[in-house]
């Protein structure tokens, strides 16, 4: 192989905790040494400071796959590093690398004297790579027992951005007693019986002059952030497995995160089926019949006249990606009356609803499981129990807990929701009660398929020109 007259020179350190490069301009200095012993010309150096290349990072290396390119390019034809665990840690990006420089014919050196020109100095190279992957796989698997064992004790993972509740540099040790009860202010407004949403939450806290930990005003996304987060509910995880509760103090408790996680869900439901704060009774609900996009209500005034119109929007984009057709464009007021004759059928075909029997009580069941959690771990401390044993016994058990757990939130919130008089409800057409109307609605209708009636016709449209699918169950 001939001499590179364009070498490039990588560097690599894995952490700089103080981010002086130290460690990747040693290595530089050692790689420009060689490079001088052997006579070749350094054109390019691609330095990557405070940057992992092992087998659980999930960054991307830029600098390396830069200087591949200019491998690839021609634009550099020597590569040099100080040894192979700065190339890489992963043997299969070492064999990667391996076909490249075949490939492309470009050179390569280490400091440390690997020789890639003949299959045994390849086969050297290749088993010392192994050598650097296992070395940071065994690492691994001890952090990830260390950490193990802290959650088992209790001990949430401290680091991460701040959360709202926990005061700040306190590594979600303390709490901040008035986010705190701005937390616990929201739980009762989303429980109650008239229940409140999360953006009346976010308005509601911004009205008290509170931000996000990012300082910015509330929304509904952040929000939800807040109530979706196990550490809200004192709930100590482990590569998303629930591990146990804390030993510190949040600002609710493990049962009312888990019902506010039940209410959510029943409202996470598919623009389709009525989710969200909306102005129209159906929208969401309707489809065009035509391409099956959802389709849009809005006002519009032609030649003076205002009315309410739904139809097919050519420039959005359906749940597969596709834009809508646009050839859908209906008035609104027809669609909404025969659907509100459907609903009104549906509701006078309803047997009078039956006096709710009371709510199975869940907490004997959960308390039972908590104490045989609690006696397998002492067992395991006590080293009366084995390792492989413990954690299929903890799995099984936490398993049936979190499914109990589940059925008792969905009960308190099936409880707050039973409504007793879905008629009255329904009569109700203020704005306030738009929401439980609609809820009413995704009872009785899954969505409307609306076709287009043409142009210029004068009589009502056919009743064909609308299908309905009823709502499974």
């Amino acid at each position: 192989m001939a001499k590179p007259k364009r070498a490039g020179i990588y560097v690599r350190i894995s952490k700089d905790r103080k981010g002086e490069e130290l460690g990747v301009q040693r290595q530089e200095k050692a790689c420009r040494e060689l490079c001088e012993r052997m006579g070749w010309s350094v054109l390019k150096v691609y330095p990557e400071n405070d940057v992992s290349a092992s087998t659980t990072s999930k960054r991307g290396r830029p600098a390396y796959t830069e200087m591949l390119r200019d491998a690839r390019d021609g634009f550099i034809d020597g590569i040099v590093v100080h040894s192979i665990d700065r190339l890489t840690r992963r043997i299969s990006e070492l064999a990667g690398f391996l076909e490249e420089q075949q490939k492309h014919g470009f050179a390569f050196a280490t400091t440390e004297g690997e020789d890639t020109s003949t299959a045994g100095g390849r086969m050297i190279l290749t088993i010392k790579g192994a050598v650097a992957q296992q070395e940071t796989e065994r690492m691994s698997e001890r952090i990830n027992t260390s950490l193990l064992q802290r959650r088992e004790q209790g001990k949430p993972h401290a680091g991460g951005k701040r959360q709202f509740g926990f005061k700040e540099g306190s590594c979600f040790q303390e709490l901040d007693q008035a986010e705190t009860e701005l937390v616990r202010e929201g739980h009762r407004m989303l429980m109650d019986r008239n229940p409140k949403t999360p953006g009346d939450v976010a308005r509601f806290w911004n009205s008290c002059g509170s931000t996000s930990p990012q300082g910015g005003a509330w929304t509904i996304q952040s929000v939800k952030r807040v109530y979706r987060s196990e550490r809200t509910g004192g709930i100590v995880t482990y590569k998303g497995q629930d591990i146990g509760d804390s030993v510190y103090a949040a600002p609710l408790t493990r049962e009312q995160w888990e019902t506010v996680q039940a209410l959510l869900d029943s409202r996470a439901t598919p623009a389709p089926h009525g989710s969200g704060r909306r102005k129209h009774l159906y929208s969401g609900f309707l489809r065009c019949g035509n391409c099956g996009s959802a389709l849009r209500v809005q006002w519009a005034t032609v030649q003076g006249r205002t009315f309410r119109r739904t139809f097919c929007h050519s420039g959005q984009r359906g749940k597969d990606g596709r834009l809508g057709c646009g050839k859908v464009s209906r008035k609104y007021v027809w669609i909404e009356q025969q659907l509100n004759e459907v609903i009104a059928a549906a509701l006078s075909a309803r047997e009078p609803q039956r006096q709710e029997a009371p709510a199975e009580d869940f907490r004997g069941g959960i308390g039972l499981l908590e104490a045989r959690i609690r006696t397998l771990r002492g067992r395991w401390k006590d080293g009366r129990m084995a390792d492989e044993d413990y954690f299929d016994s903890l799995a099984h058990l936490r398993e049936e807990l979190r499914t109990l757990r589940a059925r008792a939130a969905a009960s308190v919130v099936r409880r707050s929701r039973t409504e007793s008089d879905a008629p009255a409800v329904w009569a109700d057409e203020t704005v306030e009660n738009l929401e439980r109307r609609r809820a009413i609605v995704a009872s009785v209708i899954d969505h409307v398929d609306v076709f287009s009636v043409g142009r210029g016709r004068r009589k009502p449209p056919e009743t064909t020109s609308i299908r309905i699918t009823p709502a499974s169950g």
